[in-house]
């Protein structure tokens, strides 16, 4: 980032006002090189000669900037901005026009970073539940990791690692979306769940409306939309979306109840799914039972009722740590 782009940010802090801390941060910037305080002053130079520009005519390129922003203009912008500048005040010198567009550059720059940013962690066992400046609320599962960055026209949410449940706060003019390497979820005024474990991430909505989009990373575009209402769930793998199903609403991120259900799940998928939350001194005796399948709602905090429902539901005993088959069978080949 250049000097003179550093001391035009240090100008627009300073006319919306600079606390002690930032004045002193300012003066500190200024002695660090001379070459700071030579950019300073010609910017404060510039500032001045702008000043000078009847109100009506600033008014005009403050709203044609602010405009060309709103739309997301592409770079060319700034070669229009330059000679829009330059054609609209031929009095001044080029140097105003220089000024000019390094504060639309600034504008356009200023936009693009977060007012607000926070990384919220969980580890094993750990739950958390935070609420936003935006007045949204995240509660976040164990094991997981979450981005925020709310900007001045959309809020992003990027899950690293777990499962989150959103409480959104309505904001039309600042759109609602999660990411993870291979969906996007915009939000359409709702309360919804996101897992992103294992390259697999699923959606399912308590409340409201969300639109699902699913990135196909090797060749760097969508590959399918989905638009979910409450009660519906999708999987995503490899950026590839599965059928629509439906669930009932009230069952949508159980785990922020202390509960676990399974639907069809592999007795593997079962036990690490535990093991996400607590060590369960586990192990699986033979690749055949790993492939079984269970269906159930368990508490996360007793590990023993789900022992001991499993020779109930499957083919199986649990001796010493070790689920083996209910009949001692030869291990498989494979």
């Amino acid at each position: 980032m250049s000097t003179d782009y550093l001391a035009a940010q240090w100008l627009l802090r300073q006319e919306q006002g600079l606390d002690q801390a930032g004045e002193i941060a300012l003066q500190q910037w200024l002695a660090a090189h001379p070459s700071h305080q030579i950019a300073w002053t010609e910017m404060m130079d510039m500032d001045a000669l702008l000043g000078q520009l009847p109100a009506s005519q600033t008014t005009a390129l403050s709203r044609d900037v602010r405009t060309q922003l709103t739309t997301r203009t592409s770079p060319s912008f700034w070669n229009r901005c330059w000679q829009r500048a330059c054609n609209a005040f031929p009095q001044m010198a080029i140097a105003s026009c220089a000024m000019v567009v390094l504060v639309c550059s600034l504008l356009w720059f200023d936009q693009r970073q977060p007012q607000y940013q926070q990384t919220f962690t969980t580890a094993r066992g750990q739950f958390i539940s935070q609420t936003l400046p935006d007045g949204s609320k995240v509660e976040l599962d164990t094991g997981s990791e979450l981005r925020v960055a709310l900007y001045s026209d959309r809020r992003e949410m990027r899950l690293l690692q777990g499962q989150a449940m959103f409480h959104v706060n309505k904001d039309a003019d600042k759109p609602f979306h999660v990411l993870t390497d291979h969906a996007r979820i915009t939000v359409l005024g709702t309360q919804f769940a996101v897992r992103n474990i294992n390259e697999q991430v699923n959606v399912a909505v308590k409340e409201g409306r969300v639109r699902v989009t699913a990135f196909n990373q090797r060749e760097d575009q969508t590959s399918g939309t989905a638009i979910l209402q409450a009660g519906d769930a999708i999987s995503l793998l490899a950026g590839d979306l599965s059928a629509i199903k439906h669930i009932a609403p009230e069952a949508v991120a159980c785990w922020r109840k202390g509960r676990l259900t399974f639907d069809n799940t592999t007795l593997a998928d079962a036990l690490a799914e535990f093991e996400r939350y607590t060590p369960t001194g586990l192990s699986i005796a033979y690749p055949s039972l790993a492939k079984l399948r269970i269906s159930g709602s368990f508490e996360v905090s007793k590990l023993k009722q789900f022992t001991t429902a499993l020779p109930q539901v499957l083919p199986v005993r649990v001796n010493k740590g070790r689920i083996e088959s209910a009949a001692p069978i030869p291990p498989s080949k494979t």
